[in-house]
């Protein structure tokens, strides 16, 4: 029986990559991304039951977007939750990245989810967390109507 052995070259740090290579990669960080996201949505979403919040929906998904989280207030309001998760300095802080775009991503995502849901005469806010995974354990931050109906951020 022979036995195979494979050398492996050792990586250059500055070396070019070839496409395939850096494809995967690419992938191999944008699935780490991906697992951190969910990771800290789960972790705000307990954050939030534990302050009597009822989950109503999480992920919801349509073609133009999603939104991280739908719960139920422990006052009765249906709040719409942008997630934001970090694990380094690098991008700055989670809640910053929260922008006009972003703010009227989820706005639209919201009143399609409220007309689709017959929710329309509902008491509703929109908050933003954030989940810092540089801390052990996790910091987490909720900014409660974190911005208005109309676009404008006020936090």
């Amino acid at each position: 029986m022979a036995t195979r052995t494979k050398t492996v070259k050792p990586k250059l740090k500055n070396a070019p990559q070839s496409e395939e290579a850096s494809r995967v990669e690419t992938l191999s960080q944008h699935l780490n991304h991906k697992a951190l996201g969910s990771r800290g949505e789960d972790l705000a979403l307990g954050f939030l039951q534990k302050q009597g919040y009822k989950l109503v929906e999480k992920n919801f998904r349509i073609r133009r977007g999603e939104l991280d989280l739908i719960v139920n207030s422990p006052e009765g309001e249906l709040v719409f939750v942008e997630v934001k998760s970090a694990r380094s300095n690098q991008a700055g802080n989670p809640l910053e990245w929260v922008g006009l775009k972003k703010i009227k991503q989820v706005q639209r995502l919201a009143q399609y989810y409220c007309y689709s849901k017959k929710q329309l005469e509902r008491s509703m806010r929109f908050d933003v967390m954030s989940v810092d995974f540089k801390e052990n354990p996790p910091k987490i931050i909720h900014i409660t109507n974190a911005f208005l109906p109309d676009g404008k951020d006020y936090f």
